[in-house]
């Protein structure tokens, strides 16, 4: 007896086995279909959540005037002194976007070859003024939250003017931009400039320069949430969640940013000792000649 399979028999196999062959690949194909489905599915919705967010803030409609901050001047500065935080010291209850002030001081020109001047911004004395007013050294300073540099500068310079304002030897005026609102999609610049309002607006020098120390060391994160910012602001004595729901201090923001341009603050840090530009990279030594000049006055 033959054990050898039958013609027939072989080719009912083979077919078998093509059957199964193109049953296998078919599966194959319906899977990676459905693999590949999937994932334009996940990436659209992605996609379409971050552009809910980003048009929901976009269009969130932030009016072109609002009250000035009582922890503010009219030109938006927060200005701390070894006595605290100066408050109620804007004689303008609002600021309008459309109504700017134009600063008429110019710097004396740091380089004689250029021969360009700077703006002094609005509410600065002139030099010779700031020189001979028998006050401390007052440093004016132009930062953003979400600014890299304004961070690193915070971190080299913030222990040492908490200090010196403390101990009554500077006045230190911040003045918050959003030049960086396009570097989020939640306009963290701006959202966190008008909570320094609310913050300055509570607590002391101290509590306020620490809250913005940690604010800073969050730089480069992709910007907080507005109850990120308000959990910092409690941890320092400031419950500042209803101002940050109600948008109140944003058209401030707004006034302070469009004055700064409108006077040529292009960028941050932007610094002034006593009216004069810092334009070096010791600023403790700029600090510290401007301080001299005038002990001996």
């Amino acid at each position: 007896m033959s054990n050898s399979s039958s013609p027939r028999s072989s080719d009912a196999r083979e077919r078998a086995r093509q059957i199964a062959a193109k049953q296998s690949k078919r599966s194959s194909t319906s899977s990676r279909r459905w693999l590949q489905v999937s994932v334009v599915a996940v990436l659209v919705v992605i996609i379409a959540v971050v552009a809910i967010v980003y048009t929901q803030t976009r269009e969130e409609e932030i009016p072109e005037s609002g009250p000035v901050p009582a922890s503010s001047n009219q030109y938006g500065g927060i200005v701390l002194t070894q006595d605290g935080i100066e408050q109620d010291a804007s004689p303008e209850e609002e600021r309008d976007v459309n109504d700017l002030t134009t600063s008429t001081n110019s710097a004396a020109p740091s380089d004689e070859a250029s021969g360009s001047d700077v703006t002094i911004p609005p509410g600065l004395p002139s030099e010779e003024d700031a020189a001979n007013n028998g006050e401390p050294v007052h440093v004016t300073m132009y930062q953003d939250y979400n600014c890299v540099h304004c961070a690193q500068f915070e971190e080299q310079y913030g222990e040492q003017l908490e200090q010196q304002v403390l101990d009554g030897d500077i006045v230190l005026e911040i003045r918050n931009l959003n030049f960086l609102d396009g570097h989020t999609t939640t306009e963290y610049s701006s959202r966190a400039a008008a909570a320094a309002y609310s913050v300055a607006e509570q607590v002391d020098p101290a509590a306020f320069l620490d809250w913005q120390m940690e604010m800073y060391s969050h730089e480069g994160e992709g910007g907080l949430s507005d109850d990120e910012i308000a959990d910092i602001a409690s941890k320092h004595g400031a419950d500042i969640s209803e101002d940050l729901d109600s948008n109140k201090y944003r058209p401030m923001v707004d006034v302070t940013v469009a004055e700064a341009q409108e006077n040529d603050v292009t960028g941050t840090p932007t610094v002034f000792v006593d009216s004069k530009p810092l334009q070096q990279e010791d600023f403790m030594g700029f600090l510290d000649e401007a301080k001299e000049a005038k002990a001996g006055k």
